[in-house]
């Protein structure tokens, strides 16, 4: 598998366009450089792999006319659901990034296209911002850290959304430190109110 890397950096929220990639973009813990910046440092930065891209367009009428126009701070290659984790890190450029939950949010989003991305499973994910710093579109992301192998995207937005009934899993996931508070306190709240121990 090649390693993973920014295909393109969106900035402004109202006319997003992607800088040339030899500019580097600041990354504050609450989001990018000249994004609006967000008040859950959970969701500093909203990423998603290029290569759904394809799905949508062979199904949405209009196709989508560039990468970008879900909302995404970054685009990525050869990173998916399934083989991003939380709590992963990465380091891309001068800064670390960690993985906290998949999108399930209608962030930039009408709602029945959230709801196309929370069915699919084609969500992409949120990360936090561990230590600030530039990045620039081209550069790769070198994994450092996976404390939570188990816990895919894929997993999570399973347990989330299909298998609801299902309070094991939802503890079990509700244990994942490194997971965002908001989506610990649906599972909590799902339980109950308390973790099983």
């Amino acid at each position: 598998m090649e390693e993973p890397y920014v295909h393109k950096i969106f900035i402004s929220d109202k006319h997003r366009f992607a800088p040339h990639p030899e500019i580097k973009t600041f990354v504050g813990k609450t989001g990018l450089d000249g994004n609006k910046v967000t008040d859950n440092p959970d969701k500093a930065i909203f990423c998603y792999p290029i290569q759904h891209y394809t799905y949508w367009n062979d199904i949405l009428d209009p196709p989508f006319s560039d990468f970008g126009e879900l909302g995404e701070d970054m685009a990525v290659l050869e990173m998916g659901e399934q083989s991003v984790c939380i709590g992963d890190s990465y380091a891309v450029g001068d800064t670390v990034l960690q993985v906290s939950q998949p999108k399930s949010d209608t962030r930039f989003l009408d709602k029945e296209m959230a709801m196309k991305m929370l069915k699919t499973g084609k969500t992409g994910w949120y990360f936090r911002v561990l230590k600030e710093g530039n990045m620039q579109a081209g550069t790769d992301l070198t994994l450092l850290e996976r404390p939570y192998p188990n816990w895919t995207i894929a997993a999570c937005n399973e347990v989330m959304h299909l298998h609801k009934d299902d309070l094991r899993l939802a503890n079990d996931l509700a244990h994942c430190e490194l997971l965002a508070d908001s989506w610990r306190k649906i599972l909590l709240k799902r339980l109950g109110g308390r973790a099983i121990l």
